[in-house]
């Protein structure tokens, strides 16, 4: 049953029937929510969806004719978890989007670089960001050639934690290539770019 709707509610149960319609849905048994558990150091959270499902799909779709280099960027608010109510409380927040393959990927200092079945990430104290190809059907199809697929997931703490070991930059990037998943599965890539199980690789440093 969906529990965590498109209101901020505990979140307390999931499974694929809430993905269908929630894209932040996830449940005890998840991997997911063991990691959202496991980043925000709690058993307990909140859980706030932007859209449903089907809506952030639409609006990724309406989004993707409009990418060009006067406007290479997009991106949209999917999902955050929080431990309260509150903006200032301790949250992850996903957003997906699409990039422009001519613009130069943005990197930061101090982030860890990955290969993760082919898709590019990066993972540091305060996000985990993944790039990867989506070939999308009918009409959108050439299109989604000149672009990146993006995810992002940003980290909140206040005060600010540690500076995060090596294993907790791998949860932080697995969690982004399993959220990322549900938005390449709605939108329905023809290549499937991710829907192996995550195999996070940390690339030598540069």
């Amino acid at each position: 049953m969906l529990v965590c709707g498109l209101m901020l509610a505990s979140c307390t149960s999931g499974g694929s029937a809430a993905e269908a319609a929630n894209p932040c849905g996830i449940g005890p048994p998840s991997e997911e929510g063991a990691l959202v558990r496991e980043v925000l150091g709690t058993q307990d959270f909140t859980t706030k969806a932007y859209d449903s499902t089907s809506a952030l799909a639409d609006k990724m779709r309406r989004a993707l004719p409009g990418i060009r280099p006067e406007k290479h960027i997009f991106y949209t608010n999917a999902c955050r978890y929080s431990t309260g109510d509150e903006q200032a409380d301790d949250s992850v927040t996903f957003v997906p989007g699409w990039f422009l393959r001519a613009s130069p990927v943005p990197f930061f200092p101090g982030e860890a670089s990955y290969d993760l079945n082919g898709a590019r990430g990066v993972s540091s104290d305060t996000r985990s960001a993944l790039i990867v190809q989506c070939d999308m059907p009918g009409d959108l199809g050439e299109q989604s050639k000149k672009v990146w697929l993006t995810a992002d997931t940003t980290f909140m703490f206040r005060p600010s934690r540690p500076t995060p070991d090596q294993a907790a930059k791998d949860r932080g990037m697995t969690l982004t290539y399993l959220m990322a998943r549900r938005v390449t599965q709605a939108l329905g890539c023809e290549n499937t770019p991710l829907d192996k199980p995550p195999v996070v690789k940390p690339l030598p440093s540069s």
